[in-house]
């Protein structure tokens, strides 16, 4: 049970380093969490920041998911260390101990943390999440975030279609919850 927690530990302080945060801050002189959406993701980051302010997040936060899933794998033993820590680094990366609790969506976090458990199998699933996101916002016209939500709720399902062990299908299922979990509060929000 100590390794579960001491994933747990790592990986919520591993997700909760505040990338965009620290981006925008060097960037453009401008804490994130003031403007626009207020989140500290990419693509917060890209409205303040510039493409490339957000692109730099995005990447930091994906390879921050990697990490405390394959660090976790490595240190402990317990055959769900990676699954709880790559869940807690999303709901560090989203309530941040660092930044009074705020943070991003989680989004990235997310496939970071796929791609450090099983890469292939998250390329599958994180290509269907798009897929989908695509279809629903430009092609239906669906509002953003709530195609983010429709999307995540068809992601644990897809990476079970794909083959994923029962303990990434976990991980990909509690990290869409903690995505959806954070995206709700923008179910109407009036995009520029």
């Amino acid at each position: 049970m100590s390794e579960i927690l001491l994933a747990g530990i790592w990986g919520y302080l591993v997700g909760a380093i505040p990338t965009g945060v620290i981006v925008a801050q060097a960037m453009r002189g401008v804490d994130v969490r003031t403007t626009g959406s207020s989140h500290t993701g990419g693509t917060n980051v890209a409205r303040v920041a510039g493409m490339w302010g957000g692109a730099l997040t995005a990447l930091g936060d994906i390879l921050l998911g990697v990490l405390a899933v394959a660090v976790a794998r490595m240190m402990w033993s317990h055959p769900l260390a990676g699954t709880v820590a790559g869940v807690a680094a999303i709901v560090g990366h989203d309530w941040s101990v660092f930044i009074r609790f705020a943070g991003g969506i989680g989004l990235a976090h997310l496939a970071g943390t796929m791609l450090g458990f099983d890469w292939l199998r998250a390329l599958a699933g994180g290509g269907a999440f798009i897929l989908l996101w695509l279809i629903l916002t430009k092609m239906l016209h669906c509002h953003r975030a709530r195609a983010t939500i429709f999307g995540m709720l068809v992601f644990a399902p897809v990476l079970w279609m794909v083959g994923t062990s029962p303990p990434g299908i976990v991980l990909g299922a509690l990290g869409a919850v903690v995505v959806i979990l954070k995206t709700l509060p923008d179910w109407n929000r009036v995009y520029e």
